[in-house]
């Protein structure tokens, strides 16, 4: 079949995108021609400017439909542009589609996280009027307690509940967690199934290489400094606050770890760091807008050195204004620790990575790490699953904060106990959370 996936942005290092690139992988290697169709520009990508949450038109809609009506009267003027954004895309897509004779669309998280409502009305159009096939690839809804989307009006509403996610004859809708399949069931009584978000684990593991051999030097770390990565996108539910709170308590207690081994061989000693390192792109729409400074603020009063890279990091390697940019793998490769302290995530992407790259993680336990990972019985430092909120940050009980920080100095400087934890964990995320177990549900979605 000839197969387009839609996405406001593709090629990135956000979990939607790098899942998106997955399914192309294991389609193309079951004979499907993929196409991508998305708002960034690409050489892989059929453009649709629209699309993109940063077109001025589309984030002036996103700010008044979810955040705050501020450059409207009213919910019917804001709605007025609205058809006129849907018009302009659906036009658009709908040459796309005769032109490349695509047989298939699959919207990822456009037609049910409720951002983009020009996007999702012009997509739900073209589904209803040409029938097309199409699976609805549903990472996150509006409806979740995320806190991302609050309609500003009942036109807004009105949208999203007749359109997000569609409920037509030809469409599928797949869901990533058991949590939002029995949420959209009880809300909308629409049945989806369960396609959880997977890693190729038969890819050769990251390394030291030519390329990146220069990483820690352009971002100014020692080789004794020790590293925690935060991979995710620096945005206000990935709470990024709670690793400079738990950095901020190791700090504290570095006397008990500098001048020992680290479990992967590191000697510490009185010169080196603790670095958190943000690879991620940062959002700056929505919510999100003040959250890096927000963060800054924190680290600051924390005595936590942060460092912001996801300018020079990307979904692949390459140039950019003259500098070399590195692969969000690369990442991985000089990290120490991963830190994953999210309050919200749909599946959890950066977390499989993490596990694949078998490094030891930290981790808020996060609904849907409750629901369809802690039972596979997964060996990680907690940060429990209760947080509470003061000025736009959130927090944990400073208990469960010792508690964690105890146990990371722990895995730090004992290699035995390190290794086993990210050995059993590598083993339980490849058996349920490889290419392999993505290839058997799309068999049975008729892939």
């Amino acid at each position: 079949m000839r197969i387009a996936f839609l996405h406001n942005a593709l090629g990135k290092t956000d979990g939607v995108s790098l899942e998106v690139d997955k399914w192309r992988e294991v389609l193309r290697r079951r004979g499907h021609e993929v196409f991508y169709i998305a708002g960034n520009e690409r050489e892989d990508i059929l453009c649709v400017p629209e699309l993109s949450f940063y077109h001025p038109q589309t984030k002036k809609e996103i700010e008044n439909a979810t955040v705050a009506l501020r450059d409207y009267k009213d919910g019917k003027e804001l709605l007025e542009d609205i058809n006129k954004s849907a018009d302009i895309i659906k036009t658009q897509l709908f040459n796309i589609i005769n032109e490349n004779k695509i047989e298939l669309i699959i919207p990822n998280n456009l037609m049910s996280v409720g951002y983009h409502i020009a996007a999702l009305k012009a997509i739900y159009e073209i589904i209803e009027k040409t029938g097309i096939k199409t699976i609805c690839h549903n990472h996150d809804f509006y409806f979740e307690d995320s806190g991302e989307v609050e309609p500003t009006c009942k036109e807004i509403e009105e949208i999203l509940e007749r359109m997000a996610p569609p409920d037509l004859p030809n469409v599928k809708n797949i869901v990533i967690n058991e949590i939002a399949k029995d949420a959209l069931l009880a809300k909308k009584n629409i049945c989806a199934k369960v396609v959880p978000n997977v890693f190729d684990f038969d890819m050769k593991a990251w390394t030291e290489d030519e390329y990146n051999q220069g990483f820690l030097e352009d971002f100014g770390i020692a080789k004794n400094d020790i590293v925690f990565l935060q991979a995710t996108r620096v945005m206000d539910r990935k709470a990024i606050e709670l690793a400079i709170d738990l950095i901020g308590e190791l700090n504290k207690n570095k006397e008990k770890f500098i001048g020992k081994f680290l479990y992967n061989g590191k000697k510490t000693d009185n010169r080196s760091n603790i670095i958190l390192l943000c690879a991620g792109i940062v959002e700056n729409f929505g919510i999100s807008s003040n959250y890096v400074d927000n963060l800054k603020k924190k680290a600051l009063d924390c005595n936590v050195d942060i460092r912001f890279i996801g300018d020079r990091v990307s979904h692949s390697r390459g140039m950019r204004d003259g500098r070399k940019v590195y692969s969000i793998w690369d990442s991985y490769v000089y990290a120490d620790f991963v830190t994953y302290p999210s309050i919200w995530e749909g599946f959890g992407n950066q977390f499989i990575e993490a596990v694949f790259a078998k490094l030891p993680i930290v981790a808020f336990e996060y609904p849907v790490y409750v629901s369809d990972l802690r039972g596979k019985g997964f060996d990680i430092v907690s940060l429990g699953d209760t947080y509470k909120k003061n000025n736009d940050l959130v927090y944990i009980d400073r208990s469960i904060l010792k508690c964690a920080c105890s146990r990371l100095m722990e895995l730090l400087t004992d290699k035995e106990l390190t290794v086993k934890a990210v050995e059993s964990n590598y083993n339980i995320a490849k058996e349920n959370f490889s290419y392999k177990a993505l290839e058997r549900i799309l068999k049975e979605l008729g892939l």
